[in-house]
C-alpha cells in the first residue's frame, strides 16, 4: 500500500487484527497490526493480508489453533471435557460412570 511493504506484528494479540479492514494497511488502526518494514520501488509488491482461505498445500508443521470444521478421523488425543452433544457413533464398552441423564426408555438386556 503506499509503495510500502508491510508486515503483520507477530505478537499474538496484534495478529488478529491483521485480516480485519479497519486495521489493514489502508485502514485507520494500521499501525495496531502492522510493521512497515521497506519502501517498494516498483521492484518488489508489497505483502498481501493473510488470506481468508487456506492454502492447496498443508503445513509441515501443525497449527497452533483448532480448525472450524470437524475431521473426518477420530483424534487420538480426546478432549479433557466432555461435548454439550451425543456422539453419532457411541463406543461399544460401557462407561465406568453412569450418566447424569438416563434415557426415556428402559434397555431390552441386562
Amino acid at each position: 500500500y503506499n509503495n510500502y511493504v508491510f508486515e503483520c506484528k507477530s505478537d499474538i494479540h496484534y495478529s488478529k487484527f491483521c485480516k480485519q479492514a479497519a486495521y489493514s494497511p489502508s485502514g485507520i488502526y494500521w499501525s495496531l497490526a502492522w510493521n512497515k518494514i521497506a519502501w517498494c520501488e516498483g521492484t518488489m509488491a508489497p505483502t498481501s493480508t493473510p488470506s481468508a482461505e487456506p492454502s492447496l498445500t498443508p503445513s509441515a508443521e501443525p497449527s497452533l489453533k483448532p480448525s472450524a470444521s470437524p475431521s473426518d478421523e477420530p483424534s487420538l488425543k480426546p478432549s479433557a471435557s466432555p461435548s454439550d452433544e451425543p456422539s453419532l457413533k457411541p463406543s461399544a464398552a460401557p462407561s465406568d460412570e453412569p450418566s447424569l441423564k438416563p434415557s426415556a426408555e428402559p434397555s431390552l438386556e441386562p
